[in-house]
């Protein structure tokens, strides 16, 4: 075995040496001599234990600084949760509180008509005529018949809520939990309507995201602004509810004058709907 391996630097036997001469002096009595050479031997050794003393204290320090680091990423998460629960909370309480309003204008509404009401809630939409119709939660175990009107209701201020806002639709076909309404936009949808500033009538049909109003005397005053709802005739919506406003007015191919109009309601946002039990009499 080549035992030149073990064998120690030159630098390494030196500090050897101080430590062991060090350790020796320690222990003797202190004579002038022996104070001297232990101060020598303190002057040499003392940066020794500093370095040591000091990569301690800075390891120390390191992990100290480390574990706070961890826990103020902690406090900082657990903040972030909060202040998200609390804006989650805040936006679920101000959704409350606009269905409140409008459930309370439902009910307001519902005690002032002549005839008997139900309130619904729109919980879909028909895939394949998603702009046109909506499905309600109210149906034939409701004793919702098919053409029964659909409203929708004031909810904003305390002189307009409980009004009637405007029309949506009528009812197109009932089941047991459930009801197809079919919206005033749909094409196949027509209304009689009048215009009461002019006292003038017509008819509103579904045209995608607005109304017309055909069958305009080419001499009538309808003007842009004008308010439409429904007249009464046909026997399915009852006179006086709104329909929507007109936007413009132009002559149509068919000798008539024709009325844009755009529906009293925003009919891609209904939420919650009044369903009108009409006696029934003719059809449009």
């Amino acid at each position: 075995m080549d035992w030149g391996i073990f064998r120690p630097s030159k630098s390494a036997a030196l500090c050897l040496a101080l430590l062991g001469v060090s350790f020796i002096v320690m222990t003797f009595r202190l004579s002038g001599a022996v104070t001297s050479m232990r101060t020598f031997l303190l002057y040499w050794i003392s940066p020794i234990q500093q370095a040591s003393s000091g990569s301690a204290q800075w390891t120390s320090d390191l992990g100290d600084k480390f574990i706070r680091l961890i826990r103020a990423h902690q406090e900082n998460k657990a903040l972030k949760d909060r202040i998200l629960n609390a804006s989650v909370l805040e936006t679920q309480y101000q959704e409350l509180l606009i269905e409140n309003r409008r459930l309370r204008g439902l009910l307001k509404l519902k005690g002032s008509l002549p005839f008997n009401t139900q309130t619904a809630r729109v919980i879909g939409r028909d895939p394949l005529n998603w702009t046109h119709a909506v499905w309600i939660n109210r149906g034939s175990k409701d004793h919702v018949a098919q053409d029964s009107p659909v409203v929708a209701v004031r909810t904003e201020g305390e002189e307009e809520a409980g009004v009637v806002q405007g029309l949506i639709g009528r009812v197109l076909e009932s089941s047991g939990g459930s009801s197809k309404v079919l919206l005033i936009s749909d094409p196949l949808s027509s209304v009689a309507v009048s215009i009461p500033s002019i006292g003038e009538l017509g008819l509103a049909q579904g045209e995608g995201p607005y109304l017309t109003v055909e069958y305009l005397e080419l001499t009538s005053q309808a003007k842009p602004g004008d308010l439409v709802v429904t007249s009464g005739f046909g026997g399915i919506f009852p006179a006086g509810i709104p329909v929507g406003t007109l936007t413009r007015v132009e002559v149509s191919p068919s000798g008539f004058r024709r009325g844009f109009l755009k529906p009293e309601v925003s009919l891609n946002s209904v939420r919650e709907v009044l369903i009108l039990e009409m006696p029934r009499g003719p059809k449009d």
